[in-house]
């Protein structure tokens, strides 16, 4: 199986500092076959790093070093989009005007709050994980779902990272709605990630559980793509191996941005 780590930021994100090209030095010496990046695309009004990507810089910049390494390792173009109704506008302006070879869809706000304040705030609180309402999290992926343009939905249940809960009983909780959105998705060609930095942090798994995966494999997914998200040169290629045991245990195909994600 091929070693491929799709999702990746660079110095075009607000949150990392990593140049470009020590990225792909160091998925090159993780023996990585397949590298994307796919920085933050953000316009939320109250994100630090809306309009901070420069589109037209970072396309430049990829060309050089696509060509600079094309014999050692297979690099992509990608970008990580957050989604919002009101500024999705903005959103397919930048996708279009860029020839990306996938588009990572994530929420990353839920009523215009950034998610770590977001689940913050509902949990502050409560006393078990049961006294806490998600629902509104899964709606906005619903919506996302329904009207964005993308390849791959990003971390599914990425409320586990700033949850001070353990989310064992959470998928049943929201099992029809999550039913819902993986029916989407597979229906519009799309696909799911495993997002291997939950392995990072105090959840200790991954972005989705494996109830997730198992309903999408149930609903006829059939493709996954796999990421890191990284922040940092350590964070890449994190834990793919991992992903890998997941994708042989469901008998997943692993996504590839030249091949559609279900065929």
């Amino acid at each position: 199986m091929n070693r491929i780590d799709l999702h990746n930021h660079t110095e075009f994100s607000f949150d990392s500092e990593i140049p470009m090209e020590h990225s792909i030095i160091t998925a090159i010496n993780k023996h990585i076959d397949i590298f994307g990046f796919s920085d933050h695309l953000d316009f939320a009004a109250d994100d630090p790093g809306a309009h901070y990507y420069r589109p037209f810089d970072q396309l430049k910049n990829f060309h050089f070093l696509k060509s600079k390494y094309s014999d050692r390792i297979k690099l992509h173009l990608g970008i990580e989009a957050s989604y919002e109704d009101y500024y999705y506008g903005k959103t397919v302006s930048v996708i279009n005007s860029i020839p990306y070879d996938y588009i990572i869809m994530s929420v990353h706000f839920v009523d215009s709050i950034v998610i770590s304040d977001y689940i913050r705030h509902i949990e502050e609180n409560s006393r078990t994980v049961n006294d806490v309402d998600y629902m509104p999290y899964f709606l906005q992926m619903k919506q996302l779902a329904e009207n964005a343009q993308f390849d791959i939905l990003g971390h599914m249940d990425y409320y586990k990272k700033y949850s001070k809960y353990a989310h064992k009983d959470t998928f049943k909780r929201y099992a029809d709605i999550i039913r819902e959105i993986l029916t989407i998705i597979v229906k519009r060609g799309s696909c799911l990630e495993i997002n291997t930095s939950g392995l990072r942090y105090k959840c200790n798994e991954q972005f989705p559980s494996e109830d997730f995966l198992s309903l999408y494999k149930e609903l006829g997914g059939k493709t996954i793509s796999v990421g890191s998200d990284s922040h940092k040169e350590s964070h890449i290629g994190c834990c793919l191996e991992n992903a890998h045991q997941l994708i042989n245990k469901y008998n997943f195909q692993l996504y590839k941005p030249e091949e559609k994600c279900q065929e």
